[in-house]
């Protein structure tokens, strides 16, 4: 075996052991600009690659960043927002660059609450975005208004801090505790996931009871009657692992993973925070208004798929038949999008184990190398949002084969200097 190559391979088993011995961790929700490493007060965090050009940015995200500088006190007009993100006196990052993730056209700013995830065993830290609930008008979907400033508010104010209080009273939640509980009850863990979050609720009630608030009540009601609470948790808890597993020299596996809209990008181990980008994809399946047509989406959006880093998703596609189905797949369909996903990863997570699938876990670790040896691109679910924002739709879409050849050239460009 050559030099390279076997510093490639250990480099592999270090990032192979964060990713499947991590234990991602809920510990706390704080204001982002308290707890996110660099994060400055002009700044808003987006998903996916960054831009080009501010110009490119579609209109469901163009609100976002706006409605954000508005909360945030930054600008007090949408006009007065685009024109400072224009000349740059409101600075925006890629969220994934910060340890964050902001699920579909999300923007955090500096005083919005984040989920803060811990790996409680090798130390990373990572953060998300809570969940707005069942309202389908939200800054997650390209909308702001009064009402979504309200919305804004109320999660800055009470219930934010209200499930930080109530997490940290617990000693924090392990989400593979919830995952292994939940196994096979149908979630795919990155667009369905109603189990784990009725076991994520079920733990949390008693300790939000514990509440000394006026509002009490109408944070239990917001938090229980939406059954997509655990994404965003999730998210910050793979984030947390992914902070270990980032920037590990000679290393192949993939360790990000978004779109903004206008494009769709990957991270690798061993090329730091360079982004290998292609024109955004389209997440094709079934649309919520049979007037829409492809025509109405935008192009991938959203850091939901960093859960797919970790298994999750279009990854564990046979643990929800019933999500495959819902997006026009067969059983068939989804036993085949896992299965192609273990072809081109490094190892399996065994702490939730999917019954009709011969009790097998969902495939983590995904190789550059093998998906451009095997030709085979691994497939991500995701929701798909509308140009002009709102939800369009749920589905699936292949992972560009383009960003791992161009991370691979990339990778041994660097290692015959």
């Amino acid at each position: 075996m050559s030099e390279i190559k076997i510093q490639i391979e250990t480099a592999n088993k270090k990032v192979m052991d964060i990713l499947l011995n991590g234990q991602p961790t809920w510990v706390d929700v704080k204001p982002a600009g308290e707890v996110i490493p660099g994060f400055e007060q002009n700044m808003l965090l987006h998903p996916g690659p960054p831009f080009d050009d501010v110009d490119e940015i579609v209109q469901a995200l163009r609100t976002s960043l706006c409605g954000a500088a508005i909360h945030e006190g930054l600008a007090k007009t949408v006009e007065e927002a685009w024109n400072m993100i224009k000349n740059g006196k409101i600075v925006l990052r890629p969220a994934q660059d910060y340890s964050a993730s902001c699920a579909a056209v999300t923007v955090i700013s500096a005083s919005m609450p984040v989920i803060v995830g811990k790996d409680m065993a090798f130390g990373g830290v990572g953060y998300a975005s809570i969940h707005p609930g069942t309202n389908p008008k939200c800054l997650r979907w390209g909308y702001y208004d009064e009402d979504v400033e309200k919305e804004l508010s109320w999660f800055r104010d009470v219930f934010g801090p209200a499930l930080g209080e109530a997490v940290r009273s617990m000693g924090g939640i392990n989400m593979r505790t919830i995952l292994s509980r939940t196994a096979g009850m149908g979630d795919e863990n990155h667009v369905r996931q109603p189990a784990s979050s009725s076991a994520l609720i079920l733990d949390m009630v008693p300790a939000l009871l514990d509440l000394k608030i006026e509002q009490r009540d109408d944070v239990i009601r917001a938090f229980v009657s939406n059954d997509r609470s655990f994404l965003h948790v999730m998210m910050a808890g793979v984030m947390g692992i992914l902070e270990s597993a980032k920037n590990i020299p000679m290393s192949t596996i993939m360790v990000a993973m978004g779109g903004n809209g206008t494009k769709f990008g990957l991270q690798f181990g061993g090329t730091g925070k360079q982004w290998f980008s292609v024109a955004a994809p389209k997440v094709l399946g079934q649309l919520l208004n049979p007037s829409w047509t492809e025509e109405d989406l935008a192009g991938y959006m959203g850091d939901s798929c960093v859960t797919e880093i970790y298994g999750m998703g279009g990854f564990s596609a046979i643990a929800s038949p019933a999500f495959v189905r819902l997006t026009g797949g067969t059983f068939a369909d989804a036993k085949k999008r896992t299965e192609d996903a273990r072809e081109v990863s490094l190892g399996e997570h065994l702490f939730a184990p999917i019954p009709w699938d011969d009790y097998r876990g969902f495939p983590v670790g995904v190789d550059m190398r093998r998906v451009v040896a095997t030709s085979i691109v691994p497939t991500s679910h995701g929701g798909s949002a509308r140009l002009e924002g709102g939800q369009g739709g749920a589905g699936s879409v292949l992972v560009p084969m383009d960003c791992f050849k161009q991370g691979l050239r990339t990778f041994y460009e660097q290692v015959r200097r």
